[in-house]
């Protein structure tokens, strides 16, 4: 995948139609100092928005291969695009995490929206919950969030964390991470 490319095109024209969205997943860690390889863009895009992201999409010639009410899989034919994957808010939850998401540029002149660190931690502790496979690697995403954000100077808003970690259930991660991180604000 081409992400300059999918950037300066998919994601202006979602900008200019005004599809809310926000770039989730291993390219949005990347916006906040945390490498990691990844092969496809992953999205959290307003429900009410779906129909016309998905009229975008179809222009560069992305094609459904999976969907339901929660989620959607769109492959691209042409390999500079690749593949999209698309949760869709429609809970107050994931609503507010599309209030809170950011603009950062990418590249000269190209600007996009993201969420915020504890809005990607919070939807990486779903996924742990939802698929312990993939715990060592997400974990490690939070670790390096965290990490990055406290080397700068930055505040962790832990009330915000907090609320992620209750809601699926992992207070032990969340003392886990506080031991390591509160002591180092």
């Amino acid at each position: 995948m081409d992400f300059v490319e999918v950037s300066s095109t998919l994601l202006q024209d979602f900008s200019k139609e005004g599809v809310h969205y926000a770039v989730i997943g291993g390219f949005a860690l990347g916006f906040w100092g945390v490498t990691r390889a990844t092969a496809d863009m992953d999205f959290l895009l307003l429900l009410e928005d779906a129909e016309n992201a998905e009229g975008i999409l179809t222009r560069y010639g992305y094609t459904a291969d999976y969907k339901t009410e929660n989620v959607a899989r769109f492959q691209s034919p042409n390999s500079k695009f690749g593949s999209i994957d698309i949760i869709y808010a429609f809970r107050d939850v994931s609503r507010n995490m599309l209030k809170r998401s950011v603009t950062v540029e990418f590249g000269e002149d190209l600007f996009v929206r993201t969420l915020v660190p504890e809005d990607i931690i919070g939807l990486k502790v779903q996924a742990i919950t939802n698929d312990n496979s993939r715990f060592n690697q997400d974990f490690a995403d939070i670790q390096a969030l965290l990490a990055v954000k406290s080397e700068a100077g930055n505040a962790i808003d832990w009330e915000v964390l907090g609320e992620y970690f209750e809601l699926f259930k992992r207070g032990d991660l969340l003392q886990e991470l506080k031991a390591t991180y509160v002591t180092n604000q």
